[in-house]
């Protein structure tokens, strides 16, 4: 008996789409037309988004443009073949084979940069790097000859003649590396050379040009290569529209990795609006809007993230490298928690940023190697308690072992007076009635360097009865 299949319904199908892993969604909307305008309305649900110039993560799969050398002999440098394999190279190349600088490039209409104005252009086709690089060829060709030429002329092992003192140091450090590892540096600069040669006599490099898309899931990774008839610039915002154009809502757990003297090639209207990870925020099909709960910035790329936000919204978390920055920018002041990861050295210069710090949740780690001492964690809760504080308002830091802990409570209780103790917990009476937790406990799993978690709470007097 047969039996014919009963389509999908439009609801059924939105409700498959939204559950459905980003990556996958992709391969759908560009290989089932009929589905497309549907898979583009519904939400596009993503853990983490990770934004480059050339580079876009969604979640663990990445996408990333370079320009691919394909040599019309079987005779492919072994630099250019690992350029290949990693994807090709991450800049545009002239007719000889030229380095065109990315600082040089246009933005486009969307694209948001965190170049600085007087970033400089920094070129690879002038006379002074070729000089550099016959130079660093010359030395590590005299290295190479050292090394197996003389020594060997003379009946000298490399231990002998690294043994007795020696007149060049440059050249007593690189003697030490095999045979082959100086040959490969030899090869690369005579590799980088030949640019100044095609352009010098006019001819075209031996190989031929295409923009390689590296789609990497896990250890695997595949490649999918284009004729090389537009800039790479290009390509990546071609990219990102494909990924992300026309959606009225993305939804976004996690920003991150937005370096510095980049530009994000994204479309037009791309917005980022913080809410629930299971909120979306809807808008105009004309705009699209990302929901993000947590967003991981150097201060530097601030102003450029400012710009796709929404500032309607509250973002859970902001996670930021303590340097001296404003505290008071409105997504980073609105967030209802502020992570951040600062050294021993900055802890004073932290206490004083304190005064500026109005969110409710404050979270700090310690990223020295050595274990920070139980003072160092009491000084930065007196300064953040040195600001009044709203009752509910708590900081919490990354402790490496139980003895901290202890070391930091039994300060706590000598520098208060009429504290109360109980396990792993000290309550402070503070003024108004208010009280003062401080405790801490296990974490689940390792975190940075952590494995408790320090907290000091500011509580109504009435509620202390109430904590275990």
């Amino acid at each position: 008996m047969v039996t014919s299949s009963i389509p999908m319904g439009y609801e059924i199908l939105k409700t498959v789409l939204l559950y459905t892993d980003p990556n996958l969604r992709f391969k759908i909307a560009q290989r089932i037309p009929e589905v497309r305008i549907t898979e583009n309305a519904v939400p596009l649900r993503i853990n983490s988004l990770s934004l480059q110039e050339f580079k876009t993560a969604v979640n663990s799969t990445s996408y990333k443009l370079g320009v691919y050398r394909h040599y019309h002999t079987e005779d492919t440098p072994i630099s250019i073949k690992k350029q290949n394999r990693e994807g090709g190279v991450s800049y545009d190349l002239d007719q000889y084979g030229f380095e065109v600088p990315n600082s040089s490039t246009p933005i486009l209409n969307g694209d948001v940069s965190t170049r600085t104005e007087n970033a400089a252009i920094i070129r690879r086709d002038t006379e002074i790097r070729e000089r550099h690089l016959l130079s660093s060829l010359r030395f590590f060709e005299q290295v190479l000859a050292k090394k197996f030429n003389q020594l060997e002329s003379v009946g000298k092992t490399v231990e002998e003649f690294l043994a007795v003192p020696r007149n060049n140091e440059s050249h007593w450090f690189y003697v030490r590396s095999s045979k082959e590892d100086l040959q490969m540096k030899i090869n690369a600069y005579r590799t980088n050379l030949l640019p100044f040669h095609y352009r010098r006599n006019k001819m075209s490099p031996p190989y031929a040009y295409f923009i390689q898309l590296a789609i990497t899931q896990g250890n695997a990774t595949t490649y999918q290569r284009y004729e090389y008839n537009h800039k790479l610039y290009e390509a990546a915002k071609k990219l990102n529209e494909t990924l992300f154009g026309n959606r009225p809502v993305i939804i976004v757990n996690q920003l991150e990795n937005m370096y510095k003297c980049d530009i994000w090639r994204i479309p037009v209207g791309f917005k980022i609006s913080a809410n629930s990870v299971f909120t979306p925020f809807g808008g105009s099909k004309s705009t699209n809007s990302v929901t993000a709960n947590s967003i991981y910035v150097d201060w530097r790329t601030v102003n450029p993230i400012s710009s796709i936000l929404d500032p309607s919204r509250t973002l859970r978390n902001v996670s930021v490298p303590h340097v001296e920055a404003n505290y008071q920018h409105s997504f980073v002041k609105n967030a209802q928690q502020l992570s951040i990861c600062t050294y021993k050295n900055k802890i004073n210069q932290l206490v004083r940023a304190f005064e500026t710090m109005g969110n409710q949740r404050i979270h700090i780690d310690l990223m020295d190697f050595q274990t920070p001492s139980a003072n160092e964690y009491v000084q930065l809760m007196q300064g953040w308690l040195a600001t009044e504080r709203r009752v509910g308002s708590m900081i919490t830091l990354g402790l490496r072992t139980d003895q901290i802990g202890r070391k930091i409570l039994e300060l706590v209780r000598t520098r208060n007076e009429r504290t109360v103790s109980r396990d792993r917990c000290v309550i402070v009476p503070l003024i108004n009635g208010r009280k003062l937790i401080v405790s801490y406990s296990p974490l689940p799993e390792k975190i940075n360097l952590s494995t408790f978690l320090l907290t000091a709470k500011i509580i109504d007097g009435e509620n202390s009865r109430k904590v275990d």
